[in-house]
């Protein structure tokens, strides 16, 4: 992995076994403990909440993006939280060829899809049966890309 090429709040982060990669924030949780294939519910409503990357933990600006499958993104319904753009496109470079599930994605290394919009709505589950996950919503997209890994 080239370090060089990682945002800075990105590159500061621990690291992970698997594969090296950084941990993202929304992976760990209070007592340090992570799991880069599942998105702690706690954290990704705090990044909704404070607007702040679910990769690399530090305030968002505009414009924001999800990662998300083809299937998330067609929806509008977004299961990982908010990031930067440029830690989008790192996590695209770095997370998919780990396979299925990571970062919470259950989609092929080819099928991650990158969103850029101005803003979003956080859905939280409305009871507790099904989906526990918070989706999150963009409001109006601006560019979609899909990953060629």
């Amino acid at each position: 992995m080239d370090e060089h090429n990682l945002p800075e709040d990105l590159a500061d982060r621990p690291r992970s076994q698997e594969g090296g990669v950084p941990v993202p924030f929304v992976c760990a949780d209070e007592g340090g403990g992570f799991d880069i294939r599942a998105v702690r519910k706690r954290r990704a409503i705090q990044c909704a909440l404070s607007r702040i990357c679910g990769l690399c933990g530090v305030s968002l600006g505009w414009p924001v993006a999800f990662l998300g499958s083809e299937e998330e993104a067609d929806a509008g319904a977004l299961h990982f939280p908010p990031l930067h753009e440029a830690c989008a496109e790192a996590a695209l470079r770095l997370y998919p060829p780990l396979g299925r599930g990571v970062l919470g994605i259950d989609a092929p290394s080819g099928a991650w899809v990158l969103l850029t919009t101005g803003g979003f709505e956080l859905e939280r589950p409305t009871d507790r049966h099904g989906d526990q996950r918070v989706a999150f919503r963009p409001n109006s997209v601006a560019d979609r890309r899909t990953s060629t890994s």
